[in-house]
């Protein structure tokens, strides 16, 4: 059986209470458009992967590598470390015209490392309490100094960037008034293959069904910017899911409500 010190966080962390709960799932898609309104990121989506064909494969992935290390044992996740940093070595190129800074971009970039970071912490944060409601600052506070912990699995220096909650809420508001996030046709054009992905038919068909989530929970702005209007009909699935998911989340069974990592690495410890 499991202990506790097996794992890379443990299940008394706060990365653990929170995330164990498929709630990010919630506030996940709104996370990935967060990333692609920033050029840089956007280019490097475009360049070196298949979005047209497969726009939510980096979704997926980023799910994976996240759970994988929040759940993982420590050589779990030092494995996804390893193949993280292979792959992020090839992401690197050119930025197309008028994109603003140099004009070379890698996606070891300290800045891009932290905005990606950034928005899976408020896809966190913004998707349990959806369901249970406000966590405490001190919950939140912790919350973040794990993922400034796990950070480092992806690349990004723990003494980068904002070094307390209430920093990385005035980074992370300051982020989103930015006119320059999401302004270029390039990040419109991978945001729209994420919310209505165009194959496979299996992903097509799902961007039908849940397209509401990613228009309706990224801040209004950011959605003008990449041409997702947001209608009566995505706005009335929202509400349906604001009275559904608070429920469903407290009585259906772990194993439907957890991540499959999550609920595994529960069960080893029992």
């Amino acid at each position: 059986m499991a202990t506790s010190s097996d794992f890379a966080f443990g299940p008394d962390s706060e990365i653990w209470q929170v995330n164990r709960y498929a709630t990010g799932l919630l506030f996940g898609p709104a996370a990935v458009l967060l990333q692609v309104a920033h050029p840089r990121v956007a280019q490097g989506v475009a360049d070196h992967s298949d979005f047209r064909n497969d726009a939510l494969g980096r979704l997926r992935r980023t799910l994976h590598a996240v759970n994988a290390i929040a759940f993982g044992t420590h050589g779990e996740a030092e494995s996804m470390r390893t193949r993280m940093t292979a792959a992020h070595q090839r992401v690197r190129g050119h930025t197309s015209e008028g994109m603003d800074g140099p004009k070379r971009y890698s996606a070891f970039e300290p800045d891009l490392l932290l905005w990606v970071l950034a928005t899976l912490i408020d896809a966190s944060f913004k998707g349990y309490e959806f369901v249970w409601g406000p966590l405490s600052k001190p919950r939140r506070e912790r919350f973040y100094h794990d993922f400034r912990r796990f950070g480092s699995y992806f690349g990004l220096d723990p003494a980068m960037g904002p070094q307390s909650l209430d920093a990385f809420i005035h980074y992370f508001d300051d982020m989103l008034s930015q006119e320059w996030l999401g302004q270029h046709p390039l990040c419109a054009e991978v945001a729209a293959a994420v919310v209505h992905p165009p194959a496979p038919f299996r992903d097509r068909l799902l961007g039908h069904l849940v397209d509401f989530l990613p228009i309706e929970t990224v801040p209004p702005q950011i959605r003008e910017r990449l041409q997702l209007p947001s209608t009566w009909w995505t706005r009335a699935r929202m509400t349906c899911l604001r009275q559904i998911a608070p429920v469903a989340f407290r009585i259906l069974p772990k194993r439907l409500t957890y991540y499959p990592e999550a609920y595994r690495a529960e069960r080893a410890l029992s």
